[in-house]
């Protein structure tokens, strides 16, 4: 038998010593159903819009990048023994670039209220992300800056008018399906 939480956890300390494929495959395990029908409902709403904003290729590559980056974020400030698992960094990372984004997009009509989408993830990250004797703060508070982050330099560097084409989509979603199984590949090889 397989022990998946011992193979794909975010062992800080195994991420720091070269395990870097734990950081997209903790985002695939979840502690029980409640974990996991929070993270699919949770994440699906803002996923879902993000996807829609930019297309489900560039969306659900954001979504990956800023969720390995905010769980590498956390295992460096944490102690070589911290573990994590969940998509929750990965659900924060997608509000942080919705926030971005948004803030970017409608600057201008907002005037004077552009940080409003910025202070309202903020305040969705404090109810969702800061409740339970389980939860990551650190890892929900890293995939939100991450996403931010990404977000902006996204938004400051695309047209809104031009998204990617159809094939450039395709080859992001193929991407962002193939990346998982290739770290769970490189977890079990490791075993």
């Amino acid at each position: 038998p397989i022990n998946w939480y011992h193979l794909g956890n975010a062992h800080a300390g195994k991420i720091l010593d070269g395990q870097w494929w734990r950081l997209v495959t903790a985002l695939t395990l979840h502690s029980g159903g409640v974990h996991l029908a929070g993270n699919i409902i949770i994440g699906g709403i803002f996923i879902n819009r993000l996807c829609r904003d930019l297309g489900s290729g560039v969306g659900w590559s954001l979504v990956l990048l800023c969720g390995a980056l905010g769980n590498l974020l956390n295992a460096l400030v944490q102690s070589p023994a911290h573990r994590a698992i969940g998509a929750s960094t990965a659900v924060f990372a997608a509000v942080g670039l919705l926030a971005a984004i948004n803030m970017l997009r409608y600057r201008h009509s907002l005037r004077h209220r552009w940080p409003l989408p910025v202070a309202a993830a903020l305040a969705l990250l404090a109810l969702l992300g800061v409740g339970g004797e389980n939860t990551d703060i650190g890892a929900h508070l890293f995939g939100f800056l991450c996403g931010n982050l990404i977000g902006l330099i996204y938004g400051f560097r695309s047209q809104p008018t031009a998204a990617p084409t159809t094939r450039r989509q395709r080859w992001m979603i193929l991407f962002s399906l193939t990346v998982p199984v290739f770290c769970w590949l490189l977890a079990l090889q490791g075993r």
